[in-house]
């Protein structure tokens, strides 16, 4: 059977500071980003935005609860993921987030966006930290574990 393509990249900024757990000894962290789209319809400058909810594991997950906080710019790579569940009411419950598999971080350092409250200017990553330059890639070995973690742990 072939593979199908899902792939999606995005720009946007963190909608809030993202939640870290640790689930079958795995790190994961969930956490919404807002796309803008400006455009231009019958003469009239209009702005667009969607929200998206997302989610990461293992050492990628760990940088980004270092280093993310609300506001901040950044592009994700990952592919769409749909999960279902059943609610404790009986009722089919699904959710479709971005599992995020690279992460870059940008703007200037002193770049707070809308909100977050560590002082950029002061910032530096430590020297195993991956540059923007070079996205972190999520570890495969993460994805397996998936299969063993009931979604509503995550949500």
């Amino acid at each position: 059977m072939a593979n199908d393509i899902n792939s999606i990249y995005l720009i946007g900024r963190l909608t809030r500071d993202p939640e870290y757990k640790i689930i079958n000894q795995s790190s994961v962290v969930n956490f919404s980003i807002a796309n803008n789209r400006v455009y231009v319809s019958n003469g009239v400058k209009k702005e667009d935005t969607n929200f998206f909810d997302c989610v990461a594991w293992g050492k990628l997950a760990e940088i980004i609860k270092q280093y993310a906080t609300k506001g901040k710019q950044v592009m994700i790579q990952g592919r769409l993921q749909q999960q279902t569940w059943d609610a404790p009411d009986g009722k089919k419950m699904s959710k479709i987030r971005i599992f995020t598999e690279n992460l870059q971080f940008l703007g200037s350092k002193n770049d707070k966006g809308t909100g977050g409250d560590k002082n950029y200017e002061s910032y530096s990553p430590p020297s195993d930290f991956a540059p923007a330059t070079s996205p972190v890639n999520f570890s495969k070995s993460d994805e397996s574990k998936m299969d063993e973690i009931d979604p509503e742990d995550i949500f």
